[in-house]
């Protein structure tokens, strides 16, 4: 029976940078460093839910905290004159007790980030678009910015059918047995007129050369 792992996180060390840099220096601070890492990312993205946000990178200490956003759509995401950015640093100055600032950096080829793309199929889906004619959109978009390829794989009763099940889009190629493969994950929940939808989205942007065998270079997302 296959054993399903994290594509991101299967690659962080080996060609995926960690999305939180920060030094513990003993077990304690380290376990209350992690479980405030899970508290200040979950709080971000519920604030900035369905913003173009792409990627967070969390660098911190005991006094200060520094959070970097990648996001496709910066104007939107930062309010008139960055007053949500402010009100947000605010909020988690309150909450986690320490200073945070707020970096805020624009992601040229949102069509190469898995979360942008699974966020887009989900609001689609959610206002009650037929899901073939979404994921055919999707597939398409993202080929045209150069991606090796793509998979999406929606769950549950789709089109309202009174029985669940699971369709799977490929296009392109996908390799994720190979970790020199540059792949990019995520996973979410649609809630649609007939239940919950879950929604996958793999995309290979590249393939770092070996030393011996010259190959396609990754798209950088950055």
């Amino acid at each position: 029976m296959g054993q399903k792992v994290n594509p991101v996180g299967m690659r962080v060390g080996i060609m995926k940078s960690r999305p939180s840099e920060w030094f513990a220096k003993t077990r304690k601070m380290n376990a209350d460093f992690f479980v405030e890492d899970i508290q200040i990312r979950d709080f971000v993205e519920k604030q900035l839910a369905r913003s173009g946000v792409a990627k967070i990178v969390i660098r911190k200490t005991l006094k200060e905290g520094e959070i970097i956003i990648f996001a496709s759509k910066v104007g939107v995401l930062m309010g008139k004159n960055g007053e949500r950015i402010k009100k947000l640093e605010e909020d988690l100055s309150k909450k986690f007790g320490k200073p945070f600032k707020i970096n805020v950096k624009e992601v040229r080829t949102p069509e190469l980030s898995a979360k942008i793309m699974a966020e887009y199929v989900a609001s689609q889906l959610e206002a009650r678009m037929p899901y073939r004619k979404v994921v055919k959109n999707v597939l398409a978009k993202v080929m045209e910015k150069g991606a090796n390829g793509i998979k999406i794989q929606i769950g549950g009763r789709l089109g309202g059918a009174d029985i669940a099940r699971s369709e799977k889009f490929i296009d392109g190629r996908v390799s994720l047995q190979t970790f020199r493969s540059d792949i990019d994950y995520h996973y979410l929940q649609a809630m649609t007129k007939y239940g919950v939808l879950g929604i996958k989205v793999w995309i290979e942007k590249g393939v770092i050369p070996s030393a011996k065998k010259k190959g396609k270079k990754t798209l950088n997302l950055d």
